[in-house]
């Protein structure tokens, strides 16, 4: 959705129309309103101080679930380092 969004502006910018952040407010709900999607018209019931702590106890329970995890990079290191030792015993 974010993609075609940029999409539409991006032939915006090519047709050199300008916008106004007003209008591309008003574009947005258009478009969520295309996709089916609601549009929050008013300021919620969660607040800001809320929503922090929430994010930050859900990427503590994240990393506390990940943290013996290898990352892709480190993954890709001890396969490398296999293929080197196995290809030196090879050698010999």
């Amino acid at each position: 959705m974010v993609t075609a969004y940029i999409e539409v502006a991006e032939i915006q910018a090519m047709n050199q129309e300008a916008m106004h952040m007003k209008e591309w407010i008003v574009r947005l709900d258009d478009f969520l309103k295309m996709t089916g999607k609601n549009i929050l018209n008013h300021l919620g019931k969660i607040s800001h101080d809320a929503a922090v702590k929430k994010a930050d106890d859900e990427y503590l329970t994240y990393k506390e679930k990940t943290k013996n995890e290898l990352s892709k990079v480190e993954e890709d290191f001890m396969k490398q380092i296999d293929a080197i030792v196995k290809m030196l015993k090879n050698s010999k």
